[in-house]
């Protein structure tokens, strides 16, 4: 994560998708970083493993995104 712009990275795996109880748990608690104004990106194995460059690309984008929203509130 980079609590200082507020982006979470979350890893599901197989377990967070046939595990309803976690699944629900990984729900709300996304649902309560968004509420709190985080960014909450997740991935899966296909994004670590298969799309790396587009999974860093896709993270940069927040991290870009948010590094000069602070920038121009300062």
């Amino acid at each position: 994560s980079y609590p200082h712009l507020k982006i979470a990275i979350e890893y599901d795996g197989d377990h967070h998708r046939t595990d309803k109880q976690q699944w629900r748990r990984d729900r709300a608690r996304d649902e309560g970083l968004r509420h709190a104004g985080w960014i909450v990106i997740t991935l899966t194995a296909d994004d670590v493993f298969k799309r790396p460059q587009q999974t860093v690309d896709r993270i940069m984008h927040y991290y870009r995104r948010r590094s000069a929203a602070l920038t121009q509130a300062a």
